[in-house]
């Protein structure tokens, strides 16, 4: 068995993914939401938010989640995110405090190599154990059955793998701009193949280089089950670092959808008449086996 070094190695074959961090291939777009829908979730949420810094024997971790914890009888679903190459979570604000704001304990890992999946899989077990500890807040305030794995470029194959290894605990996922295979060493490839959570794939229509609309349709295709996938126009690969771009609305509804039941949410990409696939800002639109 390979140790994590080894690991990381091997992911680090995406090494041009790590102009990711550097936005050097970027082209910043407003956060427009052009649709009813993808509009309600684009801005903040009812929490008010709060971030801190944690750690265990597996890792370090950036906590962003609601400041009453548990308010109302909540229980609130973990999201664990994954970080591009050589980024860490204080690229992401937006995206972070985002879910947070809607109810979300999110967990980041600081590692800057998500690619394996593992880190962001501790990062989920960290949040499991703290709602199993009396001496912790999110003593439980968690809902521990529904767990969300979300990451940008690397950590957007870290979400694949995490899901694909935890074995069910991860529930939802969303890879945003997953690297292309040509990124990709032959044994590290993402095996969209084995997942068995539904799956939202997105990227932006200017991410040419690094996660284009093809490479996103082969791994959409893959996907026995419940996916979705979706370019967001003009936006490129670093879009999302910062204020999360226009890739927040579609984000927070998937996992509303998916982890909270929001029925209205779900009408974003279920339905006789998904709002996605007729929104004017996004262009390669599919979806099937949606619940």
């Amino acid at each position: 068995m390979e140790d994590k070094g080894m690991s990381r190695r091997r992911v680090l074959r995406v090494a041009a993914v790590g102009l990711l961090s550097a936005g050097l291939v970027s082209r910043t777009t407003p956060a427009v939401a052009a649709s009813a829908i993808e509009s309600h979730y684009a801005v903040r949420g009812p929490w008010a938010v709060t971030a801190s810094d944690a750690s265990d024997a597996s890792g370090a971790y950036r906590l962003h989640h609601p400041v009453n914890l548990g308010a109302g009888g909540f229980r609130h679903p973990i999201v664990t995110w994954g970080n591009g190459s050589y980024a860490t979570p204080a690229l992401y604000p937006g995206v972070l405090d985002q879910l947070a704001s809607w109810g979300f304990a999110v967990v980041a890992s600081t590692d800057t190599t998500t690619g394996t999946g593992t880190e962001m899989l501790a990062a989920a077990h960290y949040l499991v154990d703290r709602d199993a500890d009396p001496a912790s807040p999110f003593h439980q305030r968690l809902d521990t059955t529904r767990v969300g794995a979300a990451g940008h470029s690397q950590g957007a194959g870290g979400t694949v793998n995490a899901a694909n290894l935890s074995a069910g605990l991860v529930t939802a996922a969303v890879p945003i701009a997953l690297p292309a295979p040509l990124w990709v060493g032959a044994g590290d490839r993402f095996q969209a193949a084995e997942l068995s959570c539904p799956v939202l794939f997105v990227s932006g229509g200017d991410d040419w280089l690094i996660s284009p609309a093809a490479a996103l349709r082969g791994y959409y295709d893959q996907v026995p089950g419940a996916a979705a996938m979706a370019v967001l126009k003009g936006a490129g690969h670093n879009d999302v670092q910062g204020t999360g771009g226009g890739f927040l609305g579609y984000l927070t509804a998937w996992l509303m959808y998916h982890l909270q039941g929001d029925a209205y949410a779900r009408g974003a990409f279920a339905g006789s008449a998904p709002e996605f696939t007729g929104n004017a800002a996004w262009q390669n639109q599919a979806a099937k086996n949606l619940p």
